[in-house]
């Protein structure tokens, strides 16, 4: 169950436009609920606070108008400060982005605590296939791959034949760090944690 506090006095002689920006406030502030939950619980809140019709309009938008979603999918293994600026740049053009660590059964790799400064996320994790996870989600979400070079790029294209083949309709968009993060990477990290030097490139 989510405590929403807000009360029908918060959009009380408000048109429906500024409902709506008070609506964008409350769908950040419980980012780190899955989002049929948060709609099923958000729904449910305002059907209590609801009178004479006040709020009619905007639980119909909520019903009915779905948020830009994203996944953010990777090993993270850790989630460093180069993810971190990628995922910066997702939440600029998404409503929403999930953070979905994935499992990969041919790598033993140690796993890291998730960083304190992304937990007010949705956290996932799966194992199997990524386009097996999108499905599981049961609402639309766009897939987002960072990139730090062309050879990332190469290998992320080879990588969306596979997948397209395995979903076609999956929706996947690259973004590149910023030239800074372009030479951080997650092994290099491991490696350099052997000698203990890595904690300037790992989130608190």
């Amino acid at each position: 169950m989510i405590d929403f506090k807000d009360t029908l006095a918060h959009y009380k002689d408000k048109p429906l436009e500024e409902q709506l920006e008070i609506e964008k406030v409350e769908f950040t502030r419980f980012q780190n609920w899955d989002y049929l939950f948060y709609k099923e619980q958000r729904l449910k809140h305002l059907a209590k606070i609801n009178s004479a019709g006040a709020l009619d309009s905007l639980i119909a938008c909520i019903r009915y108008n779905e948020p830009k979603i994203a996944l953010f999918a990777g090993t993270f293994a850790p989630f460093h400060k180069g993810h971190y600026n990628v995922l910066q740049k997702a939440e600029r053009i998404f409503d929403k982005v999930i953070i979905a660590f994935g499992k990969n059964p041919q790598k033993d790799i140690k796993k890291w605590p998730v960083p304190q400064s992304i937990k007010n996320r949705q956290i996932a994790e799966y194992s199997g296939l990524l386009t097996d996870f999108v499905d599981s989600l049961n609402y639309d979400v766009t897939v987002v791959r960072g990139l730090r070079n062309s050879t990332d790029f190469q290998y992320e294209q080879n990588q969306y034949r596979y997948i397209q083949e395995l979903k076609p309709d999956i929706k996947i968009i690259n973004i590149f760090c910023d030239k800074e993060f372009e030479h951080i990477s997650s092994s290099g990290i491991r490696t350099l944690e052997q000698f203990n030097k890595h904690q300037q490139y790992i989130l608190e």
